[in-house]
C-alpha cells in the first residue's frame, strides 16, 4: 500500500501509514504528524515529483514555500514561524516511517536543521522583568485579581508548573511546604518560601470565595469576580486574558513571540532558578515535568550555552 500511495501520491494513505507507525513506535504520538505529511505529499504532487526521483533541497524548498504562501490547499498567507518549525519537525518521521514501510527515503533527500532554534520555549523571562510583573499585580485594578494573579505567577515562575497544571490544582493539594501535582505528570514538589508566603494569603480569600457556591468547588485557583461565577474554578482563556492584561499594565511587550508565550517563559524562569540554585537536572525534571531536561544537548539547541 505505501508503495503505491508513493507512486501515486496518495496523501491520504501516507498520512494514514505515518500515524500506523507513530502508534506502534511511539508512547505519546503527535497528532499533527500526519496532517504535516499529508501537506507535503500534496506539495509534492503539485510540483510534479516522481518517487522515488526527489531533489536533494525539497523539504527545505517546501517549507521555505509554505513560511511565505501558507500550507498547499490552505488558506494563502504567511506562516508563523512556530507553525513552520512544527511542520519541520514532523517530516522528520518521514525517514524512519519509510524505512519501516520497506522504502526507504533517497538517500540524497536532506532533513533540513532547525531554522528557529528559539522556538522551543526554552527562554526564561528577565529577573527584572519579572520584578516589574510582580510589583505590578499590588496595583493591577480590578483589585480583587490581584491575590489570585499572584498565585499564577508563583506557580509557573516560582514552582514551575504549565497553567493547565496551575488550574488544575485542588485546595488539598497544598500540603505545607511542598505542592501535590495530579495528572499524567504526579509529583511532589517543594514550595519556595515565597510561594509559600503567597499562599497563605491566598487561602482565606479562596475559601471565602468557595463558600459562594451551594457546592463548594475543591479547586485552589476560584474566581474573584463579582459575577455568578464567584467561586466557580478559574478557565484557562479567562487567566490567559488576565496574563495579557498585565504584562500590559506592567508596560511590559514581548518582542518576539515566536519563541514562546508569557506562561512558558514564567515556567522556563523557575527552571533556570532550580539549576542555578544547584539542584541536579534529574530532580529538576521530576518536578517541573520536563522530561527534555534530561536529552543530552538541550542546553545548546536552545541557545543557553
Amino acid at each position: 500500500m505505501v508503495g503505491e500511495a508513493l507512486a501515486t501520491w496518495n496523501e491520504r494513505v501516507l498520512a494514514e501509514g505515518v500515524w500506523a507507525y507513530l502508534v506502534r513506535h511511539r508512547r505519546r504520538p503527535d497528532t499533527v504528524v500526519p496532517h504535516m505529511v499529508e501537506r507535503f505529499v500534496l506539495w509534492l504532487a503539485l510540483k510534479g515529483r516522481k518517487w522515488p526521483a526527489l531533489e536533494a533541497g525539497d523539504i527545505l524548498a517546501y517549507l521555505l514555500e509554505i513560511k511565505e504562501k501558507g500550507f498547499p490547499g490552505g488558506p494563502p498567507g504567511p506562516l508563523a514561524p512556530a507553525t513552520v518549525e512544527r511542520a519541520r519537525g514532523a517530516l522528520g518521521y518521514l525517514w524512519p516511517f519509510l524505512e519501516w514501510a520497506g522504502h526507504p527515503m533517497p538517500p540524497h533527500v536532506e532533513y533540513p536543521p532547525r531554522q528557529y532554534p528559539l522556538l522551543s520555549g526554552r527562554v526564561p523571562i528577565p529577573e527584572e522583568v519579572w520584578e516589574r510583573v510582580w510589583q505590578a499585580t499590588d496595583h493591577f485594578t480590578p483589585a480583587y485579581w490581584r491575590p489570585m494573579l499572584k498565585v499564577v505567577l508563583v506557580m509557573l515562575g516560582e514552582v514551575g508548573l504549565n497553567l493547565r497544571e496551575a488550574l488544575d490544582l485542588w485546595r488539598d493539594d497544598v500540603r505545607g511546604e511542598v505542592l501535590l501535582v495530579r495528572g499524567r505528570r504526579l509529583r511532589e514538589i517543594p514550595l519556595s518560601p515565597l510561594a509559600q508566603g503567597v499562599l497563605r494569603e491566598w487561602l482565606p480569600v479562596r475559601d471565602y470565595l468557595a463558600s459562594h457556591q451551594p457546592l463548594p468547588f475543591p479547586h485552589l485557583l476560584l474566581s474573584p469576580a463579582p459575577t455568578k461565577n464567584r467561586g466557580k474554578p478559574l478557565t484557562h482563556p479567562t487567566v490567559v486574558v488576565l496574563l495579557k492584561d498585565l504584562l500590559r499594565y506592567a508596560g511590559y511587550k514581548e518582542e518576539d513571540r515566536a519563541r514562546a508565550s508569557f506562561a512558558k517563559r514564567l515556567r522556563w524562569r523557575a527552571i533556570r532558578n532550580y539549576l542555578k540554585a544547584g539542584y541536579p537536572k534529574d530532580k529538576v525534571a521530576y518536578w517541573t515535568g520536563m522530561r527534555s531536561l534530561l536529552m543530552p544537548g538541550w542546553e545548546k539547541e536552545a541557545g543557553w550555552e
